[in-house]
């Protein structure tokens, strides 16, 4: 009987191990460290931002959260890597929406909202049109008057989808502009500061050049609102039906398992809700944006279709 007892025992454990399936049980996700591919170089506006998220999501998942820095093509060359792993919630990435939304179609790469699990949204970046404040004109209106006196003005290129904004906003002012080729936002602010361009997007960077005068804002470039450090200005989706509304996005691997995404959801939620992401936030002067997975996803195919038709015209 004694042996029988043991046999009984060793096959209810047998069960408890695999479960009625047969196959091993899962632990819990996560039970290990989890790597943050972040597709642009360390220090700008993206790695700031993901660096204070990783911060708290560790201690919500209770493993280390590392990031791992992949710049080049404006954000395609990391998510290409991205999508190359496993969806196990072991390797995502915090980046712009742009790198997945509107640089593909630009780039003309097989890559979209629908190549990557949407995590989440935690800020928005403050795109505007900027120049020097030192330029022969001031506000909008002033510049567009300038621009049409004054054929082939300079406008300073950050990619190929602020071009594609560009020129639609160009086209409906009548404007002739000259693209400039830009290398890269930090540079925006000495290239108009120095006169060889008289008009840039920016990310948001220009916002700490504005106290001293150095630069000014034109144009706010969001979907929708106003930018926190200039509410007064224009908006171009208002004016022009266009914008290059670009957003904090943290994704994975397209297949992720749900509950493993519920996870990471979570724990996004609790570092994008969190005073040390707001302080941030607030020193670089982006408004915390937060959107759930589910909210996330409808607003980036909606903004990848209407972005894919305004490339295509």
């Amino acid at each position: 009987m004694q042996i029988l007892r043991n046999l009984l025992v060793l096959v209810a454990g047998a069960f408890a191990m695999t479960g009625l399936t047969g196959q091993p049980a899962l632990a819990d996700y996560p039970e290990k460290s989890i790597t943050v591919i972040v597709p642009t170089k360390a220090g700008g506006g993206v790695d700031t931002q993901a660096r204070a998220l990783v911060a708290v999501m560790e201690e919500e998942l209770g493993q280390p959260v590392k990031i791992v820095n992949k710049p080049g093509a404006g954000g395609t060359v990391g998510l290409q890597q991205l999508m190359a792993m496993k969806p196990d919630g072991y390797t995502i990435s915090m980046n712009a929406s742009v790198s997945f939304l509107q640089n593909p179609i630009t780039q003309g790469l097989d890559m979209g909202v629908d190549d990557f699990a949407v995590i989440g949204t935690t800020g928005a970046f403050q795109t505007a049109l900027v120049a020097s404040g030192n330029a022969p004109f001031e506000g909008w209106d002033e510049f567009v008057a300038y621009a049409k006196a004054n054929p082939g003005t300079k406008w300073y290129s950050l990619g190929k989808a602020t071009v594609v904004v560009m020129q639609a906003i160009a086209k409906a002012e009548g404007i002739e502009m000259d693209i400039v080729p830009g290398q890269g936002g930090a540079t925006v602010a000495p290239t108009l500061i120095a006169g060889d361009a008289d008009v840039s997007f920016s990310g948001g960077i220009h916002a700490k050049f504005l106290p001293s005068g150095e630069l000014q804002v034109l144009l706010s470039t969001l979907a929708s609102g106003q930018l926190m450090a200039t509410p007064d200005v224009p908006n171009s989706q208002e004016l022009y039906g266009v914008s290059l509304a670009n957003n904090m996005t943290v994704l994975a691997p397209k297949g992720l398992a749900a509950d493993v995404l519920a996870k990471l959801e979570a724990a996004v939620e609790k570092a994008a809700m969190s005073d040390r992401y707001a302080e941030t936030m607030d020193k670089i002067q982006y408004p915390v944006t937060y959107m759930n997975s589910a909210d996330s996803t409808s607003q980036y195919l909606a903004d990848e279709a209407g972005f894919k038709a305004l490339f295509t015209n």
